[in-house]
């Protein structure tokens, strides 16, 4: 009988057996050409069923094709496992289950059940219980209730890592009466272990997490939350690991022990704290089966855990959409100038938007703003460059020059006074005061390098939130054309988190570190993807970008350049196309925000 825990382990599969394909179409290409040859002529003659048909069946024949599968669907795992507990060296897992006052006994069932079918290499099934639950009776030697009640679920976390300690174990899994484990989970934390030693003298990981299938009365089939790597900042606006997680039980319980009466009150706090010394890892695999909408319940209590985690060292923590927090930090006083660099030609309507913004409707008290003039004629905007530059802010600074993205904010930048600079397109129109003073709070704080906003078309949509690297093979701006306000993929777009880049039509670093890197490559990417260029290359001196909604614009996109794809620039584009392939790996790397199980291909963040 086929359980439901498995659909999400199915699906999952499924995402990994089609990133497998194309090295799968070049063995069958080697191995056996004529049946590709064959298969392909199907193609050709419209016959496209029936030619995958042809291929599925000629690439499920190929050698090795039987042990791809097994490793894709976790039957790797679990051998990798099993070997390793016979050899003793496997990692000793234990699983906890805290049962509430009001939790449906059926649910209770179902959990407890999921636990037994797919953790049976679980050392032990540890379940707590708050005062005047009901209490399931222990089913088997490897289920234990422990006698005394909890007053919360956290109690309970807090009970079954003492036991776990105290019967050996390495790791506890955490659940509640609204999550099941699937087939392999438990193998996959053990076997992302035992594939990943650490390097001597490294500490080991404090904390696993997996990916959730969310699952529901009317949903056939689970929709899947596939999750970015470890990021310290998105953990802070969204809880997107204590539902699917397993906790070393050491490090955890230092934590609770060094935190005293005043340690964590909640999982997530645990978490966070956690994190802020110790290190954290992702494990490809769905480990969790998780409600529908169970993902953004809760709010309070997470806003609650921030704000014992951050305290005083935030202006304001906030509740956001969806169960997410806003976090602010604070600005130092006196606040650190920028200077907002806008390169323009002609087109006086755009800039004087611009600008107009800048001057009149942004309330950070300490910028300069520089001009970059890249050769304007029209006497209408040389005019009002004129009358502008007289506002003490602003400088005029000229460029009469062929059109070179890179050259000419590097020449302005080179005239900034600022301790941070902000590149920004003159299609920008500012549309809340605060904006610049969000961009800055981020950039602040140690070890940050881009900060980037959330950029909408004048319909409201996204434009930018954050870009992900290999999007088709080059990179891409995820949940563009989403409408603004609604969640999209799991909320990511209206939260403050880590990216690999940022877009340059607003685009904040401290000067120091611009300067660092060489600016933006004035040579091999003069208009295109210089932007994604400079915070890679921020990114390799060990600096993190940030991508935050608390900085909000419109974005009147490409309206003075043109676009990349008219036949003009085309060429130009194509090579700086090939300048970043070749640069950054963008055709097979993986970006740590934009996990492997989403599709490449797309910018809305569908599983493949």
């Amino acid at each position: 009988m086929q359980d439901n825990s498995g659909q999400p382990a199915v699906h999952h599969t499924l995402s990994r057996i089609s990133q497998q394909r194309p090295l799968d179409l070049l063995l069958l290409a080697g191995l056996r050409p004529h049946q590709l040859v064959a298969n392909l002529w199907w193609r050709v003659l419209g016959k496209k069923l029936r030619a995958r048909a042809r291929i599925d069946a000629a690439i499920k024949g190929l050698p090795f094709a039987h042990a791809r599968w097994a490793h894709a669907v976790g039957i790797a795992d679990q051998d990798m496992v099993s070997a390793a507990t016979a050899a003793g060296t496997a990692p000793a897992f234990c699983l906890h289950c805290h049962v509430s006052r009001g939790d449906e006994p059926a649910a209770v069932h179902q959990t407890l059940r999921s636990m037994r079918e797919h953790g049976a290499e679980a050392r032990a099934i540890l379940v707590t219980y708050e005062a005047g639950a009901v209490v399931p009776e222990a089913a088997g030697a490897a289920m234990i209730v422990l006698p005394a009640a909890c007053s919360s679920r956290f109690e309970g976390v807090r009970a079954a890592l003492c036991k776990s300690r105290a019967i050996g174990a390495d790791w506890l899994v955490p659940f509640n009466p609204a999550t099941r484990l699937p087939r392999h989970a438990l193998a996959a934390y053990g076997a992302h272990l035992l594939r990943q030693p650490q390097p001597a003298g490294a500490p080991a990981p404090a904390l696993l997490y997996g990916d959730e299938g969310e699952t529901g009365r009317f949903r056939p089939k689970p929709k899947l939350w596939l999750k970015p790597q470890w990021d310290p900042r998105m953990i802070l606006s969204q809880d997107y690991v204590s539902c699917a997680c397993a906790l070393a039980v050491g490090p955890a319980l230092d934590v609770l022990a060094r935190g005293g009466e005043d340690g964590p009150q909640s999982l997530y706090e645990l978490i966070l704290r956690i994190g802020e010394d110790k290190s954290a890892a992702h494990v490809l695999r769905i480990t969790a089966l998780t409600p529908e909408g169970g993902w953004c319940r809760d709010g309070a209590l997470k806003l609650t855990a921030v704000r014992r985690v951050i305290g005083e060292r935030a202006d304001e923590i906030s509740p956001g959409p969806f169960g997410t927090i806003a976090l602010s930090f604070p600005l130092p006083d006196p606040p650190p100038t920028v200077s907002v660099i806008v390169a323009t030609r002609d087109r006086v309507e755009l800039l004087r938007n611009c600008v107009e913004g800048m001057l009149r409707a942004t309330d950070y008290p300490a910028f300069d703003l520089i001009i970059a003039d890249n050769g304007s004629v029209e006497p209408e905007t040389l005019r009002y460059m004129e009358e502008v530059s007289a506002d003490p802010r602003v400088t005029i600074v000229r460029w009469p020059h062929p059109f070179n993205y890179s050259a000419i904010n590097n020449f302005a930048a080179s005239h900034a006074r600022g301790e941070f600079l902000c590149l920004l397109n003159n299609d920008i129109e500012v549309i809340e005061p605060h904006w610049l003073g969000a961009l800055v709070r981020e950039a602040m704080q140690p070890g940050i390098g881009a900060v980037g906003a959330r950029l909408l078309y004048p319909d409201r949509s996204i434009q930018h939130a954050g870009v992900a690297i290999g999007l088709g093979n080059a990179a891409g701006h995820a949940h563009r054309a989403l409408p603004e306000g609604q969640p999209g993929y799991y909320a990511q777009a209206l939260i403050a988190r880590g990216a690999s880049a940022v877009t340059g039509a607003c685009l904040l670093v401290a000067r120091r570190h611009f300067e660092a890197v060489g600016g933006l490559d004035e040579v091999g990417l003069a208009v295109a993807y210089n932007d994604v260029d400079l915070c890679l290359k921020l990114r390799e001196q060990g600096l993190t970008n940030i991508y935050t909604p608390a900085a909000t614009l419109i974005h009147h996109e490409s309206k003075s350049r043109g676009l990349d794809f008219d036949p003009e620039n085309l060429e130009r584009y194509m090579s700086e196309l090939k300048v970043l392939q070749e640069r950054w790996d963008t055709t097979r790397v993986v970006d740590p925000w934009h996990h492997p199980g989403l599709d490449r291909g797309k910018e809305s963040c569908h599983c493949q």
